[in-house]
């Protein structure tokens, strides 16, 4: 009996193929982990290789971390002689045992982006830099993309390009590597091409040829062209390589993955042997039959299809929504509605394109008590750029604030160092003033240089000037004049180089929830806006509970699975995004391969929503639905219409199942009996909180009550007494 006999057809024909090499299409929810590990533990146990021999190699280190341990369990201690590394891990160990032939020593430092920044911005002092926009992270981000596709400054320097941003990145660039090289340290692309370095040193080649005898790579869809050479370099004497992937799955181009590497491996391999993974043990049949037609109009795909014995399971839901505040209600309605059915909140997630959509939902999910957590990036209200500003706000509207007021007086820089920030508590403290009225008087303060009270001058200048504002002005427009004055999103762009843009879409989300409050009423002071707020940020520590929805980007749902996904925001300029859509096919492949893969997240149950209109920066602007649900099949979608919360007169008739939020609940029938009063501060349909019961939609209004249906039941409340209870969802 063979340890591959607990493999399907397909995946043994995959693993027990040791010698030549091996393309393993793996369509998503494949076992393609399940494959490739088994296929380890065969060739140790039951064809006798060698576990030394055996180099494997991923992306992550948990990645890296679960294929030994899915080995081990399988075969015990051997599991760890084999060579089950990151491409980075890797790379590193070659080079503390090899560094000294590129004149590194053993102990080589390896820098981070932040200590890349720091080279670079002191380089980028020698250079008069006009244009705004190339930071030190641009310049950082350019570095690192030129190093990863083999451009050495030689090389970049022949491009023959004469504007002068093109002369200070390539003097960056080589004093960059000097600089790094003096210090005996390597940055992450300096590990790739330094590994690749160390492959074209004839006797350190064939060490390494030698010693792995049989090369894996998992996810070879995302790797990029110093990974791609590597690879081919060690397995160019044995040609046991087999790599495993999915080219459907390919959404890393920005970070400079070759989807051409997985494509054209039968072109270099001929005599490969392909092996397609299409049984899936994830989806059921309605979701897979959604992702396999949305995917073949990308000329890329190597026509898998994927299939499974699951039956075809629920529909899948398309809600248009009005707007994304709709979009996030209709969210927590289903959510509700399908854990008073036996689902709990952790069996939902949120899915969406960039980390910017979370805050409606993050609102919705506090409001309303259902516990979250948000994977990949910080909870919105906790995050730097998020915290800066409201506390700016917060000084504005409360100057005796000295904890605010300390996170924000050096924030954008303005040269005060630590010792300055000392003087003027000092100063205030001695004074027996405010912090606040100690910058006023920065010209008074002992010992503080000519730059640091011009700077002082500038910033109570700027806050006094915001805080008069606020007497006649709107919370929005004191945003946009704070956000002017003090630079913020040049500050962002210096800061923060290639994570500047979505820093600058978080910050512009911000300004969006100011404009939705001050919709709702007349005149929407600072003080009302920062209450509001304070009971959204002030959230729990949720990484304690075990039962929470989910909310991420789709970019980070990348290899899990959900019984329930909620797709959200899935409209053009959204997703995929304008540029993508107009001016890059290639582009516009891979935002429908980042579908693919948002779509094969589900298991049992998909929801896919959009609004007719959205907030941009302040602004309400039209949306149309995404070209990706056009290309959904009719015959497992399910249209969920949007009704508005006062029922027109021509729909009362309609059959209830129409009827979106609590449907099946009230009948169209019950909703022509019910009476409606001008004097009620509710309409019929309307959807309410209520402060101990949750959310409830309005059903019967009467001269003394009003009937709210809430999801545990009806309850009728005293007219006199509805607005002390309920407020509008």
């Amino acid at each position: 009996m063979s340890i591959l006999d607990k493999l399907n057809e397909k995946q043994r024909e995959a693993a027990q193929k040791i010698e030549g090499p091996l393309l393993i299409l793996a369509g998503a929810g494949s076992g393609k982990t399940r494959t490739i590990t088994y296929r380890i533990a065969h060739m140790i146990n039951e064809k006798g290789i060698s576990p030394y021999k055996i180099l494997a190699v991923t992306f992550t280190n948990k990645a890296a971390k679960e294929m030994r341990e899915r080995v081990e369990t399988l075969i015990g201690d051997d599991a760890h002689k084999a060579m089950i590394s990151t491409f980075h891990s890797f790379g590193v160990r070659l080079l503390r045992v090899y560094g000294e032939k590129l004149g590194y020593n053993s102990n080589f430092t390896i820098y981070d982006t932040d200590d890349q920044k720091r080279v670079i911005r002191n380089i980028m002092k020698e250079f008069v830099v006009k244009d705004k926009s190339l930071t030190e992270g641009t310049v950082v981000s350019i570095i690192s993309k030129l190093k990863e596709n083999s451009v050495s400054p030689s090389d970049y320097e022949k491009e023959n390009r004469f504007d002068i941003n093109h002369k200070i990145i390539l003097e960056c660039y080589r004093k960059y590597n000097v600089v790094l090289k003096e210090n005996n340290g390597m940055d992450f692309s300096d590990i790739l091409v330094n590994l690749y370095k160390l492959l074209e040193i004839p006797e350190v080649l064939e060490k390494l040829q030698d010693k792995f005898h049989y090369i894996m790579v998992d996810e070879y869809q995302d790797t990029n062209n110093i990974q791609y050479n590597i690879i081919t370099k060690i397995a160019s004497k044995y040609r046991n390589i087999c790599v495993v992937g999915d080219e459907n799955q390919s959404i890393y181009g920005f970070r400079g993955a070759n989807i051409k590497n997985i494509l054209d491996f039968e072109k270099e391999y001929k005599d490969a042997l392909v092996v397609k993974l299409e049984e899936n043990y994830r989806s059921t049949s309605a979701i897979l039959t959604a992702a396999n037609e949305v995917i073949k109009n990308n000329k890329t795909s190597k026509d898998k299809n994927l299939w499974t014995k699951k039956p075809q399971g629920e529909l899948i839901t398309i809600k248009e929504c009005q707007d994304g505040r709709e979009e996030a209600n209709f969210v927590i309605e289903e959510i509700i509605k399908r854990k008073n059915f036996g689902k709990v909140y952790k069996d939902f997630t949120i899915l969406y394109r960039t980390n910017a959509q979370s805050r409606v939902f993050e609102e919705g999910f506090l409001k309303y008590n259902i516990p979250y957590k948000v994977f990949g990036g910080m909870q919105f209200y906790q995050r730097a750029e998020i915290k800066d500003i409201i506390a700016y706000l917060t000084v504005i509207n409360n100057p005796q604030d000295t904890i605010n007021l300390n996170r924000i007086i050096n924030v954008p820089k303005r040269k005060l160092g630590d010792k300055s920030i000392e003087k003027i508590k000092a100063y205030a403290d001695e004074e027996r003033i405010s912090m606040f009225e100690a910058l006023k008087k920065g010209n008074e303060i002992p010992g503080l240089t000519a730059g640091v009270k011009i700077a002082l001058d500038e910033l109570s200048t700027t806050l006094s000037d915001l805080i008069e504002m606020t007497q006649e002005s709107t919370v929005s427009e004191v945003f946009d004049e704070l956000i002017k004055r003090i630079g913020y999103f040049s500050y962002l762009n210096s800061s923060y180089g290639v994570e500047a843009e979505g820093r600058i879409e978080n910050v512009e989300e911000l300004k969006n929830s100011i404009v939705e409050l001050e919709k709702t009423v007349d005149f929407l002071t600072l003080r009302e806006y920062l209450e509001n707020i304070s009971l959204v940020s002030a959230t729990d520590d949720l990484d304690a509970e075990t039962d929470y929805v989910k909310l991420m980007t789709i970019h980070n749902s990348k290899g899990l699975e959900f019984p329930i996904v909620f797709l959200t925001g899935v409209e053009d300029d959204i997703f995929p995004g304008t540029k993508k859509l107009l001016y890059n096919p290639e582009e516009l492949e891979e935002e429908r391969r980042l579908c693919y893969v948002a779509i094969t997240r589900a298991e049992d149950k998909l929801y896919i929503t959009h609004a007719r209109s959205r907030f941009t920066y302040g602004e309400m602007i039209g949306k149309v639905k995404s070209r990706f649900i056009n290309e959904l099949p009719s015959e497992v979608v399910e249209q969920e219409e949007r009704i508005n919360n006062l029922l027109p007169k021509s729909r009362l008739g309609e059959d209830k199942k129409k009827l979106t939020g609590f449907k099946n609940i009230i009948s169209a029938e019950d909703l022509k009996k019910m009476k409606s009063f001008e004097n009620s501060p509710f309409k019929m349909g309307e959807k309410v909180i209520h402060s101990k019961f949750g959310l409830g939609k309005v059903v019967e209004i009467s001269e003394k009550k009003i009937g709210v249906q809430f999801v545990d039941g009806k309850r009728d409340i005293a007219l006199a007494l509805a607005t002390k209870f309920l407020s509008k969802a």
